[in-house]
């Protein structure tokens, strides 16, 4: 028999908010303390019993002490919720007094404009000149209108205009964010209703002045361009916002990354290589318009930033050594024919630090790479984003909360690309693999695998 006997219901009634191991975890400890102290005790004085009596006059009763275990650990939760209850209960009798104000100052309102109509009526019924008739006629009948509104509890209303403001702080010393850049776009039906820049002071505030009520996208620009957005802001009637914003002190710093690549024997010859690809398109389908972006993505206090790079970077033709090629790109982000001969000359390559997207791979032949510009009609994309629907106004490099959604890595083979004619990429072989991180972080070594050696891990597409 165990001992001390505590089981889990000696405790308190299970709370929902309760973590499922906590009974569990205390009463392994707890028995592992007492179990310790009598052993000591036992080689003062092998009496078991005498052990035990002393055990239990040192720490007290096992029960209790368990009991009062879990309460410190759950006394934070159980404090919160007492409080949220307390605030619950103010807050409703605080809305019920503004109801009541509300209706005190609605027929207040009613008794003045009856008056009001009263008077104006008086004036009508005096001889006036033709044009000042006029005037009171269009006046009075204007009141009449708007006391009809106030008795039927309707009528325009006009919407009010409250302070929205950020503070900016680094995720370094909480230092004032200055210089950062900020535009805030109100979303109604037609999705643009405006849009208001801002850029932080010296004590790192954001001020937008005083705007309406509603639902606005935010974005927010560090001075070296690294970005973060937020597309269901919204702002209360009636109340100021404010919000506090961690963010980076400083721009992503460049860390060395190397490739590894895993592959059957068949292609494991210096005549192959891989084609990595980490960009991301973006279809522009209203305008039939591809654009393509390359960036990483840091996290800062539970938010992603994302840093854009240019575009014309970011493809390595890969051997099977893991040594590279910066494939060089158009101004517009294009493949180029390369020389069939191409030395594989480099070992590393310098990246911000972040994540990056998932690698779209090729698997190409030496004798293709001067013919490497056919992709560019033949271009398989596994996240490819359809763009025609983004907010109007803010930076379209940056899809929902992250770029990196997609849990798969695409690997195309064989591209004919030596064929007369385009060959479609649908005829190859499309195979998508487990994902694999690729993350340039500070102090680590950095390498990037392409493992696509064992097929059975991937499932046909």
């Amino acid at each position: 028999m165990t001992w001390p006997e505590i089981s889990v219901d000696d405790f308190p009634p299970r709370r929902d908010d309760e973590p499922s191991s906590l009974r569990q975890d205390i009463i392994d400890e707890l028995s592992d303390h007492f179990v310790c102290a009598l052993n000591r005790e036992l080689l003062k004085n092998p009496d078991e019993q005498v052990a035990r009596k002393r055990v239990l006059e040192q720490f007290g009763d096992p029960i209790k002490v368990a009991c009062q275990l879990w309460l410190d650990e759950m006394k934070e939760k159980i404090m919160s919720q007492r409080i949220m209850t307390g605030i619950s209960a103010v807050m409703a009798a605080c809305c019920i007094a503004v109801m009541g104000f509300s209706w005190i100052l609605v027929q207040e309102s009613r008794v003045v404009n009856q008056k009001i109509l009263e008077q104006i009526a008086t004036i009508a019924e005096r001889p006036v000149p033709p044009v000042e008739s006029k005037i009171d006629q269009q006046l009075l009948l204007e009141l009449k209108r708007l006391n009809q509104l106030q008795l039927s509890g309707g009528g325009a209303t006009q919407e009010g205009l409250n302070p929205v403001s950020f503070q900016l702080v680094t995720d370094q010393n909480s230092q004032p964010a200055t210089g950062f850049s900020g535009r805030l776009i109100r979303l109604s039906k037609n999705l643009d209703d405006f849009t208001v820049d801002a850029i932080s002071d010296a004590k790192g505030k954001m001020d937008f002045g005083r705007l309406p009520a509603g639902s606005y996208a935010f974005e927010l620009k560090a001075p070296w361009g690294e970005m973060y957005q937020k597309l269901d802001l919204k702002t209360v009637p009636g109340r100021s916002f404010s919000k506090t914003i961690i963010c980076p002190a400083q721009k992503p710093e460049p860390v060395s990354v190397s490739f590894q690549v895993y592959q059957s024997e068949e292609y494991n010859s210096d005549e192959w290589f891989f084609l990595a690809d980490f960009r991301v398109r973006q279809i522009d389908q209203g305008k039939d318009v591809i654009k393509h972006f390359y960036a990483s993505e840091r996290r800062i206090e539970n938010e992603n930033w994302i840093y854009q790079q240019p575009v014309n970077q970011g493809v390595y033709l890969i051997g099977k050594t893991g040594k590279f090629f910066k494939v060089p790109l158009t101004p517009e982000g294009k493949y180029q024919n390369l020389n069939s001969d191409i030395q594989l000359n480099q070992q590393t390559v310098a990246m911000p630090q972040g994540r990056y997207g998932l690698p779209v791979l090729y698997r190409i032949h030496r004798d293709d790479l001067s013919q490497l510009s056919v992709l560019n009609e033949n271009y398989f994309d596994p996240v490819a984003v359809d763009m025609s629907d983004l907010i109007p106004g803010l930076s379209r490099y940056i899809i929902g909360e992250t770029m990196y959604g997609v849990e798969q890595t695409v690997f195309v083979s064989p591209l004919n690309i030596l064929d007369k004619k385009p060959v479609e990429v649908s005829t190859g072989e499309v195979l998508r693999f487990p994902v694999q991180h690729f993350a340039a972080s500070l102090g680590k070594n950095n390498v990037w695998n392409l493992n696509f050696y064992d097929k059975k891990v991937a499932q046909a597409d």
